[in-house]
């Protein structure tokens, strides 16, 4: 009987080891240690426009990320050939900014199937400096930019520009998810399971010992 608990025991704990650490490599592998995940949204350009504003895009990957996005600091890494001004602002304030210029405007990019939904927009007017404009909830300039973007406004564009307004615009979007204590959780997941595998290994010996020992018995008996 004893050997029968223990090695129940042995094995229930077992496979909850395996559990905390098949949980932390996971978000290991998702988030490393940092916390942050990059999922790549796509390109976004313009041939002859002077700005891409971006209104909508879906995050697709083929490992779902295993947490609410609620949870999320999100941001938009967007990379470049040339120097880019690159930036978010409400939708209406982009729009009066870029009246009359031309652009491309993107109503939904979807990483999972490649797909930009694009129009043209034509204009003959060289706007003003974008850096120079007030309505920015956050801008950067430079060939490798990071934004901060909010969770749940369907109101906010993205903006991406030369950083002299000049025509043709080309830019790689990618988004970064941080969970800040998504690291330390994924690692403390991994050293409690390698601790629960270990004491299930002791568990197990034991119990093999415990069903091998024979009880004495005096010669003749």
């Amino acid at each position: 009987m004893k050997r029968l608990v223990l090695g129940i025991l042995g094995a229930v704990l077992g496979l909850v080891g395996v559990g905390l650490l098949g949980a932390g490599a996971v978000v290991l592998g998702l988030f490393g240690t940092d916390g942050r995940a990059e999922v790549p949204i796509g390109a976004v350009t313009s041939q002859a426009g002077r700005a891409v504003v971006v209104t909508d895009f879906e995050i697709s990957s083929d490992t779902p990320l295993p947490v609410d996005e609620q949870w999320f600091d999100l941001q938009l890494e967007v990379r470049g050939q040339e120097r880019l001004f690159v930036g978010v602002a409400p939708k209406t304030d982009v729009l009066a900014y870029l009246q009359g210029v031309p652009y491309d405007l993107v109503t939904g990019i979807d990483s999972s199937q490649d797909t930009v939904n694009q129009t043209s927009i034509p204009g003959d007017r060289v706007p003003e400096a974008p850096a120079d404009q007030g309505f920015w909830v956050d801008q950067e300039s430079g060939r490798d930019v990071v934004v901060s973007w909010p969770v749940s406004d369907t109101d906010t564009t993205l903006v991406v520009m030369n950083e002299d307004a000049s025509r043709a615009v080309s830019g790689d979007v990618s988004v970064l998810a941080t969970i800040s204590w998504a690291g330390s959780a994924a690692i403390g997941s991994v050293i409690a399971g390698l601790v629960v595998l270990v004491l299930a290994i002791v568990v197990l010996v034991w119990a093999f010992r415990s069903g091998s020992s024979q009880p004495a018995y005096p010669p003749g008996a």
